[in-house]
């Protein structure tokens, strides 16, 4: 074994741990680079995402967009329809006001008239007691006037020296004849006083029989406004209750008042509203009419939206027999009120068949008698 001088084995120490020192700042700078090119590999991986999220982004925006204008729509014309509903309910209730107060006026009228009438058989009444008094006076006066002349006559008589018996069997005569005159004018008299005071309660009779039936009119037409006042707040009631159905009751609960219920409805959904009640009520139909929409369609058995097509094109047996065309309504016109075109469909049944205030009166489906736990406008094919 060879010995190295001392010098030559430091030198050889001090090459080794150069090469060592070189061989860990290379490995150093290996891993340098291969962290350098990690980082640069993430840096593009998370440019890539970015990317990919702005145009998520974008992509959800414009979708938001759209669904937003295709609301904006919807609310527009049901909006339109609320407002004619609702010029429509005030056109009724002023027409219901201008017939009760023309029914005020005829019955106004008609006491006016009674009472111009009674005052008129008064009016001829007194006059005809002023025509008898007169009619009496004269006969005083005539009687008066007969006196005068029986006395004359009785002095001419006297002179010429009657007969005691001639003279008493004639005053007895003409007392008679006065008595049986007097109590003819008292039976005239009587009788036209009688005919008089008939004519006069034959009269306030018809005046109190025309201002009971006003009456009876005025009380029926006060009793058909508050029938639908009650039927319209029932009908509000069972909005709310379907859109506390569609919210869930854990959310909002189902008793209390009509305003108070509406107002957790509001707060549960986070779409408080001014205006009445009813238009409201409106506001959370519309504002949960896509997602009991959605929820809906879950549970039917089509896959395809609404489309509107008539009944006869449902291909659905009820069981019933099959009626002509007329009874139900038409090919788009409400099978309940045949007047307004067919525009909701019940919900979970299906069927198109009724219109908008028709479909908020009721409970059950009018075609095949299913209970319906909402009604909803069918989105266009």
């Amino acid at each position: 074994m060879r010995v190295l001088p001392s010098g030559l084995c430091c030198w050889q120490q001090a090459l080794e741990a150069k090469g060592r020192r070189e061989q860990r700042e290379r490995e150093a700078a290996a891993a340098a680079r291969e962290r350098e090119q990690a980082a640069r590999q993430r840096e593009a991986e998370r440019a890539a995402d970015e990317a990919r999220r702005a145009a998520d982004a974008a992509a959800l925006e414009e979708q938001r967009r759209a669904i937003a204008a295709e609301a904006a729509a919807k609310l527009a014309a049901e909006r339109a329809a609320a407002e004619e509903t609702l010029r429509a309910r005030e056109a009724e209730r002023l027409a219901a006001e201008e017939a009760q107060r023309e029914e005020q006026r005829a019955a106004a009228a008609a006491r006016k008239a009674a009472q111009a009438e009674a005052a008129r058989r008064e009016k001829e009444a007194a006059d005809r007691r002023a025509e008898e008094e007169k009619a009496r006076r004269r006969a005083k006066a005539a009687e008066a006037t007969a006196a005068k002349k029986e006395a004359k006559a009785k002095n001419n008589k006297a002179k010429k020296a009657p007969s005691a018996f001639a003279l008493e069997e004639e005053r007895r005569a003409k007392a008679a004849a006065e008595v049986r005159a007097q109590e003819e004018r008292a039976a005239r008299l009587a009788a036209e006083q009688e005919a008089a005071r008939r004519a006069e309660r034959e009269a306030a009779e018809r005046a109190d029989a025309a201002e009971q039936a006003a009456l009876r009119k005025n009380a029926e037409l006060a009793e058909a406004l508050r029938r639908s006042e009650v039927d319209a707040e029932e009908a509000l009631a069972r909005r709310v209750s379907r859109c506390e159905e569609a919210v869930s009751s854990e959310s909002t609960g189902g008793g209390g008042d009509l305003p108070l219920r509406v107002e957790r409805l509001e707060a549960s959904l986070g779409a408080a509203t001014e205006g009445s009640l009813e238009e409201r009520v409106g506001a959370i139909e519309r504002l949960i009419e896509p997602e009991a929409g959605e929820a809906a369609e879950q549970h039917l058995p089509v896959t395809e939206p609404f489309a509107a097509v008539s009944l006869a094109d449902a291909g659905l047996d009820t069981g019933r027999p099959a009626a002509p065309e007329s009874t139900m309504g038409g090919e788009t016109t409400c099978i309940v009120c045949f007047a307004r075109a067919k525009s909701h469909a019940a919900v979970p049944c299906g069927h198109l068949c009724a219109c908008g205030p028709c479909s908020e009166l009721m409970q059950e489906c009018p075609y095949c008698r299913e209970p319906v736990m909402m009604w909803m406008v069918p989105r266009p094919v």
